[in-house]
């Protein structure tokens, strides 16, 4: 019996050295590190530039007002389209204006042949008096009489040009070049009655201006680096500030602007200071009240380490990065961050040209982990265009 058991002994200690983990078998072979995407950090040369958020305005913007009392005939345009400088755009029923016209006129002529009647009196009567044919009193009314008729004369012309001034308040036109809004009274509407009615408004649009505030801090290192530049500036014959922006889609506008006002104070109520700037808008694509993302570029950066976005992880709000070393190792680092420019970061801290980071695995990430980098190339090149 104990010779049994010390064979089932061999047997087993046997088959438990032949199936110990790190014995390798004919056919086994040791994990392989996994392969990752690697990129490799360069320094590029980005813009530097403030952000702020602006609304559109249309400069100038006209209330189209009945200045008259009539009713609305029709309007000879379409809502929402633009309209040119001098057209037409409402008729309001204009025959009482046509005939109070006519009775200044009328009027007028009256007046003025009293007038002429008058003068002819006074010159009748002047040598008169001289020889004492007739009294200074009687005289001196006839050239009273002259001065009335002259004054009641320029009164009728003063009616008739007001007169005049009212008919052409009938047939209203676009004081300036822009896109006009929705009709506010329809046609066969009493306007004008006791108020200036608001028929519609027209707000020009190219060029479009955009309002925005900057806080106190970005106003002062604004002033500052535009003063310390002041010279090479002059030189080179450059705007101080180019102003770009990045409409409520996310796209950037083709085309740059540049600011032409700049508030007198800074509201102590907010700590900002009003700014405004003039863009280029041909297309017509930008409308009042549009808002935008304005970027003010003051400067450029040569040296900027910049990364994707998606390379970085947020941890109770601090970020890090995960660097490759020489031996092919990770390791996660804390960074800071600047300026998003597009899909990537800025890097201010943390990482330098030359480094390598680990674009994916992170969820399977565990301190010193050895990788197979697999190298990738960055293409993308950084836009001017925040």
């Amino acid at each position: 019996m104990k010779k049994i058991l010390d064979i089932l002994f061999i047997i087993l200690a046997g088959s438990f050295l032949l199936t110990a983990p790190g014995c390798k078998s004919g056919k086994g072979h040791l994990a392989q590190p996994p392969s990752l995407k690697v990129l490799d950090i360069k320094e590029v040369r980005v813009p530097v530039y403030l952000q702020m958020v602006g609304q559109a305005e249309g400069i100038p913007t006209v209330e189209i007002r009945a200045r008259v009392e009539g009713y609305l005939q029709n309007w000879s345009f379409r809502e929402g389209s633009m309209v040119r400088k001098g057209q037409v755009l409402f008729l309001i029923e204009k025959s009482q204006y046509v005939n109070s016209v006519d009775y200044a006129k009328a009027t007028l002529d009256n007046m003025e042949a009293s007038w002429e009647y008058a003068k002819l009196n006074v010159a009748r009567l002047k040598p008169l008096v001289a020889t004492n044919a007739i009294s200074q009193n009687d005289y001196d009314v006839a050239v009273t009489q002259e001065k009335q008729a002259k004054a009641a004369a320029e009164s009728a012309r003063a009616n008739l040009d007001q007169a005049r001034l009212n008919l052409s308040y009938t047939t209203m036109v676009s004081p300036i070049d822009g896109c006009i809004g929705k009709v506010n009274v329809r046609p066969g509407n009493l306007v004008g009655r006791g108020e200036s009615t608001l028929l519609a408004t027209v707000s020009a649009v190219d060029p479009i201006y955009v309002n925005f505030q900057m806080n106190e801090t970005n106003y002062l290192g604004l002033a500052r680096w535009i003063a310390e530049h002041e010279e090479e500036l002059k030189s080179q014959n450059e705007k101080p500030v180019q102003v770009l922006l990045t409409l409520s889609d996310k796209q950037p506008y083709p085309l740059p602007g540049t600011v032409d006002f700049i508030d007198r104070n800074i509201d102590p109520s907010t700590g900002a200071i009003a700014l405004r700037a003039v863009f280029p808008n041909p297309k017509k694509l930008i409308k009042p009240g549009n808002f935008a993302t304005v970027q003010l570029i003051v400067n450029e950066k040569d040296d900027a380490i910049i990364i994707p976005q998606g390379a970085i992880q947020q941890i109770q709000n601090k970020y890090f990065a995960f660097r490759v070393t020489d031996s092919n190792k990770v390791h996660r680092i804390p960074v800071t961050t600047g300026q998003h420019i597009g899909n990537k970061v800025l890097i201010t801290d943390g990482l330098k040209a030359g480094d390598r980071i680990l674009l994916e695995g992170f969820q399977k990430f565990q301190e010193g982990m050895k990788i197979t980098p697999v190298p990738m190339t960055d293409s993308t090149q950084v836009s001017q265009h925040p």
